[in-house]
């Protein structure tokens, strides 16, 4: 197999990188490690948090519950941390592990028993635990010569924890967030209906401020680490770009405030527009076809704020009616979350998201 390490492990179908001898001379171990790492960091891009914890991602090999995102990200980052043990002992002198050290060798077990211990973590703080034990287990794998690291004691303990297991996991994780960007850009809620609530104001408040926190802010940090040329350059879906998508948000938080403002003022709220939905996009948006970057966006968070502000002026009960609904959440976490489905790979695709070149960035 002589994929180059690059370009074509961030691309090449998974069975073909299950082909590769990784283990063979003339690999370059590190450079390996680090395309997988990478692609493993960009395979959730776009997902929101409630994507995360969706079961379904793979079955338990022992008998529990499915496993989810948030389980197979946070599994990877439970053996970096081991890790980290197991080889400082090793250069230091002691034993590698042995197979009868993790649940008598029953590794499916073993595994299933320390889920627990990351299932109520927020997918933000599993990426950087993720993160900061991939950096430390590098760091310790590093100083080992590689005739060290390639012999049989070491390897299946060091490749498999680096980016034989990144891989593993790749082949369950990459079709799994594929089938979640569809049904999430469909505005599927991953779980209970949002609008349901707990029937007490404060806290319903609450949660549609955390909500609308969280996702404009993994939004924001995909969007401030696209090079401005991609704002343009590339279509992220079918005739729109990056601008086109920013200058569209910014229009239906404008139409949104609009709305919220005039149906309190009546009583009333409003239908779609009468030229239909499609109609009403493609005309707003080209309003932004010669627009920079910066005006875009300067626009999408005024906008935003203004629509913000709006939805401020509703109680939860008035929200969650079904047309208030339709506006103050539509035009803002739901129509963000399916338009962060779209740009998020996008932006991975160029290996564009902040701290890309280190590993992988928190996007939940």
């Amino acid at each position: 197999m002589t994929l180059s390490t690059l370009n074509d492990l961030g691309t090449a179908p998974l069975a073909d990188l299950r082909a590769i001898d990784f283990r063979a001379i003339d690999r370059d171990f590190w450079a390996d490690e680090a395309a997988l790492w990478r692609r493993f960091g960009e395979s959730w891009a776009g997902l929101d948090d409630r994507a995360w914890r969706l079961p379904g991602a793979a079955p338990s090999d022992a008998g529990g519950p499915d496993w989810s995102l948030l389980d197979h990200v946070a599994h990877v980052a439970d053996w970096e941390e081991i890790a980290i043990d197991y080889v400082a002992r090793a250069a230091a002198g002691g034993p590698w592990p042995a197979d009868a050290d993790f649940e008598g060798g029953d590794f499916d077990r073993f595994n299933e028993d320390r889920r627990a211990q990351w299932a109520d973590l927020p997918p933000v703080e599993i990426v950087r635990r993720l993160t900061d034990g991939h950096d430390r287990l590098v760091a310790k794998v590093r100083p080992l010569p590689m005739s060290t690291i390639r012999g049989d004691e070491a390897w299946g303990w060091i490749h498999m924890v680096l980016h034989g297991h990144t891989l593993d996991h790749l082949g369950l994780i990459e079709p799994w967030a594929d089938r979640l960007r569809e049904r999430q850009a469909d505005g599927d809620p991953f779980g209970s209906d949002p609008r349901l609530g707990s029937g007490d104001e404060a806290i319903d408040a609450a949660m549609f401020r955390a909500e609308d926190v969280a996702l404009f802010t993994q939004l924001d940090e995909v969007l401030a680490a696209i090079p401005e040329p991609a704002w343009v350059a590339r279509e992220v879906t079918p005739g729109w770009t990056v601008r086109d998508h920013v200058a569209h948000l910014a229009d239906w938080f404008e139409e949104g405030a609009r709305v919220v403002a005039l149906a309190r003022e009546t009583g009333a709220w409003p239908g779609d527009p009468d030229e239909g939905i499609d109609a009403w996009n493609e005309r707003m948006v080209s309003r932004s076809a010669a627009s920079s970057r910066d005006e875009v966006l300067l626009r999408y968070r005024v906008a935003r704020e203004r629509m913000r502000a709006a939805a401020a002026t509703l109680s939860q009960t008035e929200i969650r009616t079904p047309e208030a609904w339709d506006w103050a959440y539509d035009c803002l976490h739901g129509h963000a979350r399916k338009h962060l489905a779209w740009i998020g790979p996008f932006a991975a695709s160029l290996g564009a998201r902040a701290g890309a070149d280190e590993g992988p960035e928190a996007v939940g």
